[in-house]
């Protein structure tokens, strides 16, 4: 018998990523794109540092159990959710069954992403990492909702245009101190669960006796004073990936290190991946290269001082117009400032400039209705394609340590 079991799962090592999963993805291609160099370059120890991460992605693959959580910090590339929500797509896609978690939802009382649904009472407000003068209350989400009144509600179904219908069974709301006056209350649910304030870790948390596609969230509040919610998590423990995404109009590196918040909320969700998509507005203006090292550097060092060990994978943006008067110089210069920095904080690298065309693919791009005619931002196809090369040079490595 258990030399049967021995074979049984020898085959399924062998033969399991076979059946109609757990490969790249079909993505369109251009003659003047350099697909086949989508792939991940390692800088320093970084390789090492991914190892666990393949590992880990073998482990969940043939057991079946655990999740991967990856947390994707960027700017408005990433607002609309979609380079990322075909990412997302993808690594949740890659095996039967192994949908994961919706995981971080952004507080945005507009310009969201359609890919889940968040409405506010009208008693709301909100600022993000632009609003330097709210430093102290700017954190991991990138934006932030706020509300003086004694009775606000908000309402969140974790499913939008999404092509995976997610539920949940927990979840947190990161936000302000509560004083004993305040509470948060869930309305119209009909399902028990246990709240629990975690003060230090600046959450309240939610662990529900059933699974749940939406919740309604009352904030009771008596106190005098502001009250800020910062962003939320939801969980269901699937195995998985939970692809979590921070980004924000028109943010730099320096946007991320001028939120206080942003390391401490940081350090309360454990990620095993971190990817950081900046450059474009660190350096669409001239002089912008100049600084822009130094705080893209200092971002990394941050987050390695948060977690040792963290995988980094940087990316490269792609080429863009300045103003749309002309090609944007500073362009090549960023897309080495990002490699230099890989190289000295032991970082890898996608270079997404590169593989989407580089030098005069804007234009290109716009042609084939791949980038819109702001000729900075790409349309959802341009940003499928991208979302596409990200999971396919994540899965070659996934692949060679699969066996």
């Amino acid at each position: 018998m258990l030399k049967n079991k021995k074979y049984i799962i020898l085959f399924l090592i062998v033969f399991l990523p076979l059946f109609s999963f757990g490969q790249t993805v079909e993505t369109d291609s251009y003659k003047f794109m350099n697909q086949e160099n989508d792939s991940i370059t390692y800088y320093g120890h970084s390789k090492q540092d991914f190892l666990p991460l393949y590992k880990k992605f073998r482990s969940m693959i043939i057991s079946g159990k655990q999740q991967i959580n990856i947390l994707h910090i960027g700017d408005s590339h990433l607002q609309a959710d979609l380079f990322t929500g075909q990412a997302r797509k993808d690594f949740q896609q890659m095996f039967i069954g192994l949908e994961g978690s919706r995981g971080m939802i952004t507080p945005y009382l507009n310009g969201g992403p359609d890919s889940y649904r968040i409405k506010f009472s009208s008693g709301w407000n909100s600022f993000n990492l632009l609003n330097t003068n709210q430093s102290k209350n700017n954190g991991l989400w990138g934006t932030t909702a706020y509300t003086n009144n004694s009775d606000e509600k908000i309402e969140i179904n974790v499913n939008g245009k999404n092509p995976i219908k997610y539920d949940f069974n927990s979840f947190r709301i990161y936000h302000s101190d509560l004083t004993d006056d305040d509470n948060i209350i869930l309305e119209d649910i009909n399902v028990a669960y246990q709240k629990t304030y975690n003060k230090e870790k600046g959450y309240t948390e939610f662990n529900l006796s059933d699974y749940v596609k939406e919740v309604k969230v009352n904030i009771s509040k008596q106190s005098q004073g502001t009250f800020y919610v910062y962003g939320f998590y939801f969980n269901n423990s699937d195995a998985g990936v939970v692809y979590n995404v921070t980004g924000t109009n028109g943010v730099t590196a320096k946007s991320y290190l001028d939120a206080d918040l942003f390391l401490k909320q940081l350090a309360t969700i454990d990620f095993d991946m971190i990817i950081v998509s900046l450059g474009t507005n660190d350096t669409y203006e001239e002089g912008g290269e100049n600084t822009f090292s130094s705080h893209l550097t200092s971002l990394v060092e941050n987050i390695h001082r948060t977690y040792p060990t963290m995988p980094i994978l940087l990316t490269t943006p792609t080429e863009c117009w300045w103003h749309k008067r002309k090609i944007n110089p500073r362009q090549t210069i960023t897309n080495e400032i990002i490699h230099n920095v890989a190289k000295q904080t032991s970082c890898a690298v996608l270079d997404l400039y590169n593989i989407m065309g580089g030098e005069n693919s804007a234009n290109k791009m716009v042609r084939n209705k791949l980038m819109q005619k702001d000729k900075v931002h790409l349309t959802a196809k341009g940003y499928q394609i991208e979302g596409d090369l990200l999971y396919n040079a994540v899965w070659k490595e996934i692949e060679k340590n699969l066996f």
